[in-house]
């Protein structure tokens, strides 16, 4: 499984943040979500079936905006 934290512009508050949890957790492999608003970091947890680019894409889809 790999970790990886990206940092989200957008978030301002915990309805944000699970908006971004439910989006991301519809890709395939991810087995972990968390997102923060007052760091603007979600970390994510995949296995081999998930990506990066797949969460990247399910946060644009909730409407953040991923900076790294």
């Amino acid at each position: 499984m790999d970790e990886f934290v990206l940092t989200v512009t957008g978030m301002d508050c915990r309805a944000c943040e699970e908006r971004i949890e439910r989006s991301v957790a519809r890709a395939g492999g991810v087995r972990r979500v968390s997102a923060d608003h007052v760091t603007d970091r979600v970390t994510v947890v995949v296995d081999r079936a998930g990506s990066e680019t797949a969460v990247r894409a399910g946060i644009t889809a909730a409407g953040f905006e991923v900076k790294s």
